[in-house]
C-alpha cells in the first residue's frame, strides 16, 4: 500500500512539473526568418531511445525552404543501413504563424518556439495512438552561433518536462551525404 502511495505521489510530481499549456509561438514569426541552411546541434525528447542513433527523430536538419503556398519543405538526413539518407518533410501551415503540421509515425505538430538570425528553437509533439512525444531540436547557422541558444533551449526542454539525461548534443555527430 505504501508503494502505490508512493508512486502516485512521483507520477503527480512529475506530471506537476510538466507545463500542460500550449507551446509559445515565436512572436511575430514569419517563414522567411527560418529559410535556409542550418546545422543540428541538441536534440531532446521525452524518451530517449528516439534520439539515440538508429532513433526515429535521431536526424540532422540541413535547411528550410519556404513554399508558395505558406509550407515549410525541411531538408535534413538520417542513418540507415549506416549510410546516411536525405529525406525531407512538408510542414503544413496552420491558422497560428509559427505552428505547422506533418504526418510521421502519426500525427506532428512542429511549433517554433524561438527565432534570431543565429539559432532556431522547434518544439516537435507527435500524436500516434494516445501516446505523446515531445522532441525538441536546436539548431543554429553555424557551431558557434547555435550555442548562443543554449540557455533558451535548456529552459525550454525543462518547461516540457524534459530532463537533462534526455538531452543530446550532437553537433559534432552530424550526418551528410557521404
Amino acid at each position: 500500500m505504501k508503494f502505490l502511495l508512493l508512486l502516485a505521489v512521483g507520477l503527480d510530481l512529475a506530471w506537476a512539473q510538466q507545463d500542460q499549456s500550449q507551446v509559445p509561438v515565436q512572436q511575430g514569426f514569419s517563414p522567411d526568418q527560418v529559410t535556409g541552411p542550418w546545422k543540428t546541434l541538441s536534440l531532446a525528447s521525452t524518451n530517449r531511445s528516439v534520439i539515440e542513433e538508429g532513433g526515429a527523430y535521431r536526424c540532422f536538419m540541413t535547411g528550410i525552404v519556404h513554399l508558395d503556398n505558406g509550407n515549410l519543405n525541411v531538408t535534413y538526413f538520417h542513418r540507415k543501413d549506416g549510410k546516411c539518407v536525405k529525406e525531407f518533410f512538408v510542414a503544413e501551415k496552420t491558422d497560428i504563424p509559427g505552428r505547422y503540421t506533418f504526418e510521421y509515425q502519426g500525427q506532428n505538430y512542429l511549433t517554433f518556439v524561438a527565432v534570431t538570425k543565429d539559432y532556431v528553437i522547434m518544439d516537435f509533439e507527435n500524436q500516434w495512438e494516445g501516446n505523446t512525444l515531445i522532441v525538441v531540436e536546436l539548431h543554429g547557422r553555424t557551431l558557434f552561433s547555435g550555442k548562443l541558444g543554449l540557455p533558451a533551449y535548456l529552459k525550454h526542454t525543462a518547461r516540457r518536462g524534459i530532463g537533462a539525461g534526455n538531452i543530446e548534443d550532437v553537433s559534432l555527430n552530424s550526418c551528410n551525404s557521404s
